[in-house]
């Protein structure tokens, strides 16, 4: 891995399965493929991206020495974001991957805004429908490891069939925060619409079902979040 002038890493791959195994294991924050490559071409390389849960966020600019509608057209139905026509310059490069990467902190820091205001559904209007379906299936995930008191960053990572590397860099990518932090947010909402709902259930209880040892760190947890103590939301304040 090199660094590039303008402050990126860049990693190099010799071919296209190469590129797809090196994708897996980095995660990077984009990719730039050549249509034309050995044993897989940039077409193929990008729809086994785009198949592939880990890495089907990562934004792809495909480079070619010429191109038709038509495979203007293929290149962006196989997943491309953008394409870059031979010969071109490193500025007009530079500009479509920042243009790319701004995109990207661009929905990060919605979703983190939003979800704090509870407008998380303007924000899944802008993700692609398997960024969604992601998304919603790591929730289902927490709730079904809260409810079985199993719930941590590798055990979500593994049922969700990613490494726990690559499990961090998409959350981070689509959300803006840790692993950790995402987690965090689910158990408040549970906590928040427990207190709000069962009057029945104690602070203890609560505590318990959403993943705390002590009622201490809960308190403490929801209080941070939200500005009130569960007692305080309890009351209607």
């Amino acid at each position: 891995m090199d660094s590039w002038r303008g402050g990126y890493s860049v990693a190099y791959a010799t071919n296209g399965n190469d590129g797809l195994q090196k994708t897996k294991d980095i995660v990077p924050d984009i990719i730039i493929t050549d249509i034309m490559m050995p044993g897989m071409d940039g077409l193929e390389l990008c729809r086994k991206i785009r198949s592939n849960k880990a890495i089907n966020h990562i934004p792809i600019i495909i480079v070619t020495a010429k191109v038709s509608e038509q495979e203007r057209i293929e290149g962006f139905e196989a997943g491309a974001d953008a394409y870059l026509t031979k010969p071109f310059s490193m500025d007009e490069l530079r500009t479509i991957i920042e243009q790319l990467i701004n995109r990207q902190n661009s929905l990060r820091n919605k979703f983190s805004e939003k979800t704090t205001s509870n407008k998380k559904e303007e924000k899944e209007m802008e993700l692609t429908d398997a960024e969604r379906r992601f998304l919603a299936k790591t929730v289902d995930y927490i709730y079904l490891l809260l409810d079985k008191q199993q719930l941590d960053v590798n055990t979500l990572a593994e049922k969700l069939c990613m490494s726990s590397r690559q499990f961090h860099r998409k959350i981070v990518t689509l959300t803006g925060n840790s692993p950790a932090t995402f987690i965090m947010k689910i158990k408040m909402k549970r906590a928040r619409y427990l207190l709000e709902t069962n009057s029945k259930l104690s602070a203890d209880e609560i505590a318990f079902r959403c993943g705390f040892e002590h009622t201490s760190s809960f308190y403490h947890a929801f209080r941070k979040t939200y500005g009130y103590t569960p007692k305080e939301i309890r009351r209607g304040v």
